[in-house]
Formats: structure tokens, sequence, C-alpha cells
């Protein structure tokens, strides 16, 4: 018996080494209780350990998994089964490593652990790739979680396998509640999942990418989205799932839109600058046309010369009103602070507006302020701001209509308000009618002008002024009103002392050199100078004015700025140059009339800077203070 269990022993022992031979994995022995390691086969894996080793906990275990590996042990030693975990371990080179372990009790027939034989498997490599693929998962989901586009992954069958954070929020659903189910389980509408449905089955079929557009109501509202789906490759290259993102593109379309309604308002601008422009040319050609053929009494002369007049103010304010858009975009416009009285601002923009009021036959219904109420801004500005509004009123009220001018104080501000019985304005054209170049047509049978600024222009003084302005209407064809609120002027401290009037102004001549390529302005502006008693002396160009300027002696130089060759810029600089140069009085006239283009005149030498077309008074009055010489 005693030679059959050595027989026996051996065997097993034999066993045991084949099998430690055989095998890739580290095999160890193990005392009942664990405190000492018997054996140990560690193929390059960790140090073998030949003779018994009491601390293999503290030479192989990593020290963060020790509690883990001993609770793990407990265990199985109480239970008497498989012991079996995965941890880290200290390898042969010194590096940190990753093991499978699994070890069985040998139990003896009264029931006792006789040792523990086990088996661990470097799994280093595998635990390293799941890492590497944990990391490349978090960093996708973090930018899945984060990103605003929506991502998703069907599968064959229509079946949600993914879905990030965003669509998950825009569906009202948690992941339990979305995976796994198909676009109309989510609530999708018939047609809408329908449609996603052929494109899976296409995109599966043909391996191609499927983009499109699609409206979606969610939790989000409703919106429009763009969207892609990409096939997913399995390692045979068969469609194993479709991919795809979904963009939200609401903010876009609406963009788009208003963009080409912004297009499609400029084509009708400038349209309608055309022909706003071509109309007063009409009748100016037809007035200087009759001024040719006949010999006209002076009544008749002074009738065509106030057509001409009179439209070319019209074209001038035309221009001044786009002028006073671009100012005011850019921030280039500079308010005075005049205090003045809102009855004197009304009564100048009812006297410019009366002429046309009366060829329309309208009834003006006003009730001006009393002359204490005063506000403060810009007198200019104020009156064009009243001005604009009552000439809308006229355009757009059927001819013999009412128009109605109220005005009154209401605690800190004024309020000014402009009701007609005009055309109306719908509902839907209200929140943009104080837009550039918006116009309500109007219906057949009223002709209207303008170029669709003038409430812009009109809503953009009266912010700058630190007020507002509000629109009503009913309707089509039941009138609109305006009201304007402007801030009041505090009472004042005391009675300020009238102005000094200005002493008359001394006898004597003038002369003044105009300087302009343009010979028909030229010789036109000189001849207006002549009437008035000026000595005038005429250059086309800028090498032309220099020598006329030694010549002539002009006590004004009106000169244009924009002539090629050298330009008026040029000629300042070359005239202040010179010795004496300072002593003419240099008044740029130029068609550039921005608050840098003054800024440049004044800087290369000029005095003055008046844009064109410029006012035969404001020229007599400028001669008049720069240009007089003693009489002889």
């Amino acid at each position: 018996m005693k030679f059959d269990a050595r027989r026996a022993l051996h065997e097993s022992e034999e066993r045991f080494r084949a099998l430690a031979t055989a095998t890739s994995d580290v095999i160890y022995r193990m005392n009942p209780d664990w405190t000492e390691m018997r054996h140990l086969e560690g193929r390059e894996f960790i140090v073998n350990t030949l003779a018994p080793e009491k601390h293999w906990m503290e030479r192989y275990i990593h020290p963060d998994d020790r509690e883990d590996v001993k609770a793990a042990i407990a265990a199985s030693i109480r239970d008497k089964k498989l012991f079996e975990l995965e941890h880290r371990v200290v390898r042969v080179d010194g590096t940190l490593g990753w093991t499978h372990s699994r070890a069985v009790p040998m139990i003896s027939p009264e029931g006792d652990i006789l040792e523990w034989i086990g088996m661990a498997s470097d799994v280093t490599a595998r635990r390293q790739a799941q890492e590497t693929l944990l990391t490349q998962r978090r960093l996708y989901e973090a930018i899945l979680t984060n990103t605003p586009d929506l991502a998703y992954v069907w599968g064959r069958d229509h079946r949600f396998l993914y879905a990030n954070e965003g669509l998950l929020k825009m569906w009202g659903r948690t992941w339990d509640e979305a995976i796994g189910k198909n676009c109309l389980e989510l609530g999708y509408e018939p047609w809408h999942a329908e449609m996603h449905d052929r494109e899976i089955d296409q995109v599966a079929a043909t391996k191609l990418p499927v983009r499109g557009q699609v409206p979606f109501n969610g939790t989000f509202g409703p919106r429009m989205y763009d969207y892609v789906l990409v096939p997913v490759f399995g390692e045979n290259g068969d469609v194993v799932a479709i991919a795809g993102t979904t963009r939200d593109v609401t903010d876009l379309k609406q963009l788009e839109s208003s963009l080409r309604e912004a297009d499609r308002r400029k084509d009708e601008f400038l349209a309608t600058l055309a022909h706003e422009l071509r109309n007063p040319l009409a009748p100016i050609r037809n007035a200087v046309h009759f001024m040719k053929l006949h010999k006209l009494p002076d009544e008749e002369l002074n009738g065509a010369r106030e057509i001409i007049d009179r439209q070319v103010q019209h074209m001038v304010r035309l221009v001044e009103d786009l002028l006073d858009v671009s100012r005011i975009t850019l921030g280039q416009v500079t308010l005075r602070s005049d205090r003045l009285t809102l009855r004197r601002a009304l009564e100048d923009a009812l006297d410019a507006i009366a002429p046309a009021a009366l060829a329309a036959g309208h009834e003006l219904d006003v009730k001006l302020p009393p002359p204490e109420i005063e506000i403060a801004g810009d007198a200019t500005r104020i009156s064009q701001i009243f001005q604009n509004l009552l000439d809308n009123a006229i355009k757009y009220t059927p001819q013999g209509g009412q128009i109605v001018l109220r005005a009154e104080r209401v605690e800190g501000h004024v309020r000014v308000s402009v009701r007609d019985s005009g055309i109306g304005i719908p509902a839907e054209r209200q929140a943009r009618i104080f837009d550039l170049f918006t116009r309500v047509h109007p219906n057949e049978g009223i002709k209207t002008s303008g170029l669709g600024i003038g409430l812009s222009l009109a809503r953009q003084l009266v912010e700058l002024h630190g007020g507002r302005i509000e629109v009503a209407s009913e309707g089509a064809d039941r009138g609109s009103e305006f009201t304007v609120y402007l801030p009041a002027a505090p009472p004042r401290d005391a009675v300020e002392p009238a102005p000094a009037p200005k002493a008359p102004m001394d006898g004597g001549t003038r002369r003044v050199l105009v300087v302009d390529d343009n010979r028909d302005a030229a010789d036109s502006l000189a001849m207006i100078l002549e009437m008035s008693g000026t000595e005038v002396a005429v250059a086309y160009d800028g090498a032309q004015a220099l020598v006329l300027l030694e010549e002539e002696e002009p006590d004004v130089v009106l000169m244009d700025i924009g002539m090629p060759g050298m330009d008026g810029y040029e000629v300042a600089r070359r005239i202040r140059s010179t010795p004496g140069g300072d002593r003419f009085h240099l008044v740029a006239l130029t068609g550039w009339g921005q608050a840098d283009d003054k800024e440049r005149a004044l800087a290369t030498g000029f005095d003055e800077h008046i844009t064109k077309p410029v006012d035969p008074a404001v020229l007599a009055e400028l001669l008049a203070s720069n240009g007089r010489r003693a009489s002889p």
C-alpha cells in the first residue's frame, strides 16, 4: 500500500510537471491557507519560485490590489471553492502586468484542504487593449455628448443601437426607453419613419451615404434638420449597421430666407431708386427744352425755373436720406444738443410737407402744443423725423384723405402722433415696417413714391435722441398711426438771454476761383456767382487752378475733390506749401459727404467742406463771411 501511495504521488507530480511544461500559462501551488507559495513556474511573466516563498504577496502582487486578492482568497478558503480573480502583478522586467488567476482546492477524504493548484494567464495585452478601447470610448462619448449635432446608429432591422445625449433630449427619452426601438415606436410620424426605413435599406444595399433635410417637431419645438447616413462595415465588407448625424439648421434656413428677402428688397430698392431719380429728371429736361425753344416772358420763365428747382430739391433729398441712413448705420452722425420748442419743430415739418398735402387734397387736422413745451436735440433732425412721418401719411393716403397731428407732454416725455385715413398696414407687415427699404404696396388707384427709407430713418433718429416710435393699424384700408415719444427738456432755470443780432455785412467786392473738371458744374456755378456781383475765374483742372491762383489772387477757392490727374487734395497741399498760401480761403465743394471725407479735406488744407449740390443761400452766406474785400 505504501508503494502504491508513493507511486500515485509520483504520477501526480509527473502529471503536474507535464501540465506545467505543456501550458504557456503560469502554474503555481499554494499551501491550504495561502501563506506559502510552494511552487511557481513563471514562464518569463513573473519570477520563478523554486523554493517555498512566504512573501509572495509582497513580491508579486501590486500594492493597490492586495486587499482584493486577500478578500478573494478568504472567500475561497471559507467556501472551499474555486479562487478566481483578475489583478495586477509585478512582471519579470519590473513593469506592471495583468493576470487572470484561477486556483482549485485539493480536498482530502476528510474534507480538509490539502493545497491549491492554480494557473495564471498573462492578460496584460488584453487589459491594455481594453483600456485603450475604454479611453477611446470615453473620448468619443464626450465628443458625441457635447456636440450640438445628433448622433445615432441603426441596425439593419431599423432599430436604434445608439443615440447620443442630444438626440435622447430631443426625443424626451432615456437610453433604456429609446434603444432597441424604431422611429415609429419613438413617435415619428408614419411618413417620416417610413422615409428613414427606406434610406436605411438604401444605404445597406448601395453601401453609399444618403443625405437629406427634414422637419421634426420634438421637445425643442418645430425645427429643420440636415442629416447624413453612412454605412458601417463589418470585417467581411458587409454593412452591419447604419450611422448618422443630424444638425439643426433652422437658424441657417431662417438666415437664408432673410438673405433672400434682403436680396429681393435690394433689387426692388434699386428699381425704385432708378424710377425715383428718373421722375424729377423728366420735368427738368422738359423745362430746359421749353426754355430753349421759346423766348419766354418772365412769368413763364420763373415757372420753368421753379420746376427745375423743385425737382432738384427732390433729388437732393433722396440722396441725403440715403446718406443719412448710411451715416447712422456707420455711427457717423453727430447730433447737436439744442433746446427747442416742440411747436417750432412741428411747424417746420408742416411747412415742408404743405405743398404735397395740398396737391393730394388732404385735410390736415393739426393741434400744436403750447410754446412752453420744449425738447433737447438736433433741431434739423427732430424736424426731419416729423416730416418723414407726415410725408409717409401723405403718400399712403388716397386723394382727399385726412391726416391728424397731435402733440402733448406726458410726464417726462412729449408724445407726437400722426394718424391718417390711408391704406393701412397688414398685421404681418407691421413688425418690419421700420426695416430699411420696406414699402407697403398700395391698392390699385393709388400711386406712391419713395425708396422705403423714410420710416427707417425716422426710427433711427428717434432712438438716437433717446426716444421710441410705435405703429398701430387695424389692417388694410383702416389707416395707420405712428406715435413718437421723445424726452422732454427740463424746465428752464432762468431766461436765457437772446443772442445778439449779427452785425450787417460791409460792402465790397468778392473774387472767387471755381475749380471743377465738370465744365457744366463749374460754368453754372460761375454764372450764379457773377449774377450776385462776384468776380469769378474758372479752372477745369488742378494745374490750371494753380496758374489762375497766382494771376487772379482770389479771396475764396471753391474746388472739387475728385478731379483726374491732380485731385483737389493735392492742389490744396500745394497751395498751402507755397509762401503766402495760407491767405486763400479754400472750400472743398464735393459729392463726398461722409465725416471722414470732411476730416481728410480739413487735414489737407481746406478751410471748409460743403457737399454738392450747394444751396445758393449757403454759398452766399459763406462768401459774405469769408470772401468780402474792401471796395476801392
